[in-house]
């Protein structure tokens, strides 16, 4: 008798769960609807702004234009201390740059070390993933912080947008 009563009890719950899944008030039928309203009238939108806001902005980009860059993330993919170690580096520069010629690599003297690093990557993961697209050739390569190089912004789609 338990397991009947604890059956039905089971059976009710999961058909008022499963009806409480239906949109009986017809809600999401006005949603397109609204979303249509709403880019109407984002193309009609004024900002009101303190403007210490666009002075802050300008005195943030001024302050990053004096740092010639900003805290990421590269791929090291050679460092010695030997006595041809900068020679080193240079054909290990000049190599890469044959296999791969669209990441960036960079040669560095950092004492007693040369080093070549390669990439500018805003993120770990961005810079996981191009560890796993050199892997074969360069497969001792590891991930270090370092003061990246401004990435490129893409801007024509927006000022084509614009236009149009």
């Amino acid at each position: 008798m338990r397991y009947l009563c604890s059956f039905i009890f089971c059976f009710l719950l999961w058909n008022s769960l499963g009806y409480a899944q239906t949109d009986t008030l017809g809600l999401n039928a006005g949603v397109s609807g609204q979303t249509a309203k709403m880019e109407e009238l984002l193309g009609k939108l004024q900002l009101r702004q303190d403007p210490r806001i666009t002075d802050l902005l300008v005195r943030h980009t001024q302050i990053n234009q004096r740092r010639q860059g900003s805290e990421g993330f590269r791929l090291e993919i050679f460092f010695s201390s030997e006595t041809k170690a900068r020679e080193q580096a240079a054909r290990v520069r000049n190599e890469f740059n044959l296999v791969f010629p669209t990441i960036p690599s960079y040669m560095l003297f950092q004492t007693p070390n040369f080093k070549v690093r390669i990439g500018n990557f805003r993120n770990k993961s961005e810079a996981l993933k191009t560890k796993a697209y050199i892997a074969s050739k360069y497969p001792n390569a590891f991930i270090v912080k370092d003061n990246i190089q401004f990435p490129e912004l893409f801007t024509e789609s927006i000022e084509q947008s614009e236009e149009q």
